[in-house]
């Protein structure tokens, strides 16, 4: 066995993406290795937190049901909470971008989803969105309209990359990130998981160097670069391992639970 590779400062919170890092959706569960880790590493005082493109809504029908978790990063970033799950952090699309994407919500002219804090509705559903939602285990997302009142947290568009840049180029206040060759989040520029990340680790009061994280998609590469040690499933796409300190094995191949023993946190 080889020897473990100990970090200095040792870990203290622990960021997880879901899809692709803590779920497979191969299997369409989360490895027994995996919710194992995460026990030891709670039962050894650290913080075990979600950080994912998903909203709590989405939580009753993701196989998550044997992982505790000490907080949760939430709609890529755009949202953090306690482990009560009391929100405390929110960052919506606010201004110009907003009205950019309203108005092509109701253009029709392709597949949004709008995610809000506790609701998440689409302006259409075609065959593409069928199968993108099926890859990733979830159910086609309901056909609703805004409410002017409720903010917008983040949009998803679902079209390859060869329209993207017509979309962007209105929203210059906004970013995209890709989680899935057929569909993209668009969120504020300045936000992304980082920007929930740190909305966590004041409310804990644990500082950037003692942090450590998990991904296999390119909206996971900010976080990885941001942590003190990001970590890149082996599944995980291009951007995910260049960002990456270390890539480990496939989800399916007990990945998560070897690198964290491979630095001696287990």
């Amino acid at each position: 066995m080889e020897s473990a590779h100990i970090l200095d400062p040792a870990p203290r919170a622990f960021f997880f993406d879901v899809d692709g890092t803590l779920v497979s959706h191969k299997t369409k569960r989360v490895p027994p290795s995996t919710v194992e880790a995460l026990e030891e590493l709670r039962r050894r005082g650290c913080k075990v937190f979600v950080a994912t493109g998903r909203s709590m809504s989405e939580f009753h029908f993701l196989p998550l049901q044997d992982l505790e978790f000490d907080g949760y990063v939430l709609v890529g970033g755009q949202e953090a909470r306690d482990a009560q799950r009391n929100v405390v952090f929110a960052d919506p699309i606010v201004g110009h971008d907003l009205e950019v994407l309203h108005e092509e919500f109701y253009a029709r002219r392709r597949p949004i989803l709008f995610y809000e804090s506790v609701r998440m509705y689409i302006n259409v559903v075609t065959d593409h969105v069928r199968q993108v939602e099926e890859e990733v285990s979830t159910p086609v997302p309901a056909i609703d309209e805004p409410d002017p009142e409720i903010p917008v947290l983040k949009a998803i568009v679902y079209e390859d990359s060869l329209r993207e840049d017509d979309l962007m180029a209105r929203l210059p206040g906004c970013k995209a990130t890709r989680w899935h060759r057929g569909a993209y989040d668009i969120v504020p520029a300045h936000g992304g998981k980082v920007a929930g990340i740190k909305a966590l680790l004041d409310h804990y009061g644990i500082p950037q160097e003692q942090t450590m994280a998990f991904g296999d998609g390119e909206n996971d590469a900010d976080m990885l670069r941001f942590v003190r040690m990001g970590v890149s499933m082996g599944n995980g796409d291009a951007e995910a391992k260049a960002a990456a300190d270390y890539i480990c094995g496939d989800i399916d191949e007990d990945g998560l639970a070897r690198a964290l023993e491979h630095f001696g946190l287990l």
